[in-house]
């Protein structure tokens, strides 16, 4: 049986237990089964140090990374702990559906993006050691090639799949029974998420509604911007944020999921008929399982997805200044969290209306814009995805 080393994205019983950090690990983990058969996994914090574990890990197949995070905040040491000395990982180092964030995330961020001598360095490393760089969409291909990493392929993110959906059509409801909203992440798209919320109760008044929130809320808030400013919607912080839209779901009579921690409670979308939010791993949460959903993108997550994707993408903010650094106090999330970031490109006024109108059309038509959906994943699987995965050794 083969063994390799898993360094998840998801803490157990620490932060803000990110389901889709677990989903991304897990679905990891059953598409290397579905390819290489039995396999054995050694599962590590990928901010824990390695130094105790390093024997076995060099005994493994190779370290696989999903959902590794391209960040300069350090990547190394930082995003990733590892050991002192990388020459002592004897196995390579395999990036699954890597990512990469900043705000707005949009070509401007993408062209004037420069990572530092540092995390150039731990990429050069990574990218020698694999006959295949892994990226979740094109954008982190592109951003790569512009360091000069050209052995990229795109595979897809891991939750794009679920092995029992492989091969099956998208459910295209002739009518929206149960609509599923996803809250922004940061405070600053507070009010635009409410008029989406908002929208939604007044489109589908006889559906079943739902307000998933897929994080705790105990970690996240600390991305708050204390900064001085004369806007009051400045200065909600991401614990208020999500009060917020907690108690105006209930008001609107949405039933509110708390999913963090709890990869099977995604299991629940499989019954709905439609996302629409703001979080990536709710919208691939309903691809994977072949329903339709809308993702409103707020950095550069969203936008790649959306651009990948081809259908059911809205970019949440609009350009308004020249392209700033991240805000340190982000963290490795790369969302809008200082008022800096948000004058250089607020949330767009017309998002709710717009996405009403497209979701209009799209219930008349059966959800035509979606019918190549199902196909372009499993193509994308069927031909980059798991080709990658049967070369590893």
């Amino acid at each position: 049986m083969t063994k390799y080393t898993v360094l998840t994205t998801f803490p157990t019983n620490r932060g803000s237990a990110n389901v889709g950090d677990q989903l991304i690990e897990i679905a990891v983990k059953r598409l290397m089964e579905k390819e290489k058969g039995r396999v054995e996994f050694l599962t590590i914090f990928r901010e824990d140090s390695l130094d105790a574990h390093l024997d076995e890990i060099n005994a493994t197949a190779g370290v696989l990374l999903p959902g590794f995070p391209i960040r300069d905040v350090p990547m190394y040491p930082g995003c990733y702990r590892l050991v002192d000395d990388l020459r002592r990982i004897k196995v390579p180092l395999i990036p699954i559906g890597a990512n990469w964030n900043m705000y707005p995330g949009d070509a401007t961020t993408r062209h004037s993006l420069h990572y530092s001598p540092q995390t150039h360095a731990f990429l050069r490393h990574v990218a020698a050691g694999v006959e295949t760089f892994s990226c979740r969409e094109y954008h982190v291909c592109e951003v790569l090639r512009k360091h000069g990493i050209n052995n990229t392929v795109m595979t897809g993110d891991p939750a794009w799949y679920d092995p029992d959906f492989l091969g099956k059509p998208l459910h295209r409801p002739a009518k929206v029974e149960t609509v599923v909203f996803s809250p922004p992440l940061s405070a600053f798209y507070r009010n635009q998420g409410l008029d989406v919320l908002e929208m939604l109760a007044v489109l589908f008044p006889a559906a079943r509604r739902f307000c998933a929130m897929h994080l705790a809320d105990a970690k996240v808030s600390r991305f708050t911007d204390k900064r001085p400013t004369n806007d009051a919607s400045m200065r909600v912080d991401v614990a208020e944020k999500n009060a917020a839209i907690r108690q105006r779901a209930v008001e609107l009579g949405f039933e509110v999921l708390e999913l963090a921690g709890d990869v099977t409670k995604l299991d629940f979308y499989r019954e709905c008929d439609l996302h629409v939010g703001y979080e990536c791993h709710a919208h691939l949460g309903f691809f994977r399982q072949r329903r339709p959903s809308v993702l409103i993108a707020e950095d550069a997550r969203g936008v790649g997805f959306n651009y990948t994707l081809g259908v059911g993408g809205f970019d949440g903010f609009e350009r308004k200044g020249p392209q700033i650094p991240m805000a340190k106090e982000g963290g490795t999330s790369g969302y809008c969290v200082s008022a800096a970031e948000f004058a250089m490109a607020p949330a767009r006024a017309t998002v709710a209306a717009e996405v009403r109108q497209f979701l209009t059309e799209e219930v008349d038509s059966g959800f035509r814009r979606y019918a190549g959906l199902a196909d372009f994943i499993d193509e994308t699987y069927e031909k980059s995805m798991a080709p990658f995965l049967r070369r590893l050794r």
